[in-house]
């Protein structure tokens, strides 16, 4: 009893700094931010007045509001799914014994090692209207302009420059789940008549990615969702407000508009919007184990 009393305490020791800044450094800015949603604050002022829920009230009755869900809604899902769906196609690609294997593997990681500020003015460069992309869509009778500039397609582009970014690192991903799923099992289902491509990956291989997929989706929800420098760089929330995210919205209200209250209230909307999601993925994958 003492030994484990002994224990115990040096457990305690060590496992103490890691408490402190995880205290310090995400749940009191987490706290003091929902805290300031209920309190007028233009970020210079000394007093910080009881506002209650007013500050809610005036960020859904902004007119633009409804415009920058719908887009964050279109952003997240336009740019979880399909580098999710490439990446896993990559991965299963660069899984099988190809030559160059190596090199192909290092070409589709390399885009997410360029920062988004770099990638971001380089894409802006090759969608102007004598950029790359324009050049490329000529060929097939579009010619669209300047991409970043044009209401209709700035999204779109956006999307496709962070789905290009994220795509490799979900490779890296998914190919580490891949290979730790045995040959021994992909041999036991040859045995059961599981010879073709599809079947083993439908029966055999997705199933085994499960939490691979699961982590995937969790970490693409939350990089998507506080996503700022690339539509910084690119758009800046614009034209009209075409590519304005709840996150480029918040840093408006705070640093454009000096609504630190309202920027909060925005800020804790999405911090409740992440975690449902979150929980909501958690029980949906953890269901089966739970069961069990």
């Amino acid at each position: 009893m003492v030994g484990q009393r002994h224990m115990w305490w040096w457990a305690t020791l060590f496992l103490l700094p890691a408490i402190i800044l995880t205290l310090v450094f995400f749940y009191y800015p987490m706290g003091y931010i929902v805290w300031l949603s209920a309190h007028h604050w233009n970020g210079l002022s000394t007093t910080k007045p009881f506002a209650g829920f007013s500050e809610y009230t005036h960020l859904f009755q902004e007119p633009i509001f409804g415009q920058v869900i719908r887009n964050t809604v279109i952003f997240v899902v336009g740019t979880v799914i399909p580098s999710i769906v490439i990446g896993l196609g990559l991965a299963l690609l660069v899984n099988r014994p190809l030559p160059f294997r190596s090199l192909l593997r290092g070409i589709s990681f390399a885009p997410y090692l360029v920062s988004f500020v770099s990638a971001g003015l380089a894409w802006v460069w090759m969608g102007s209207s004598n950029g790359l992309f324009n050049h490329l869509l000529g060929f097939f009778g579009l010619h669209p302009g300047n991409l970043v500039s044009n209401p209709t397609y700035a999204m779109p582009y956006v999307i496709a420059m962070y789905t290009w970014k994220m795509a490799g690192y979900n490779m890296v991903l998914y190919l580490a789940g891949l290979q730790t799923i045995p040959r021994e099992i992909y041999e036991a289902g040859a045995i059961d008549g599981l010879k073709d491509g599809w079947t083993q990956f439908r029966m055999i291989t997705w199933p085994l990615l499960r939490e691979t997929t699961f982590f995937v989706l969790i970490i693409n929800l939350i990089f998507s969702f506080r996503a700022f420098s690339a539509i910084y760089v690119m758009t800046g929330g614009g034209p009209i407000h075409a590519t304005t995210t709840l996150v480029y919205y918040i840093w408006r209200l705070a640093f454009v508009h000096d609504s630190w209250g309202q920027a909060a209230a925005a800020s804790t909307l999405l911090l409740a919007i992440v975690l449902l999601l979150t929980v909501g993925m958690v029980r949906y994958f953890t269901k089966d184990t739970i069961t069990h």
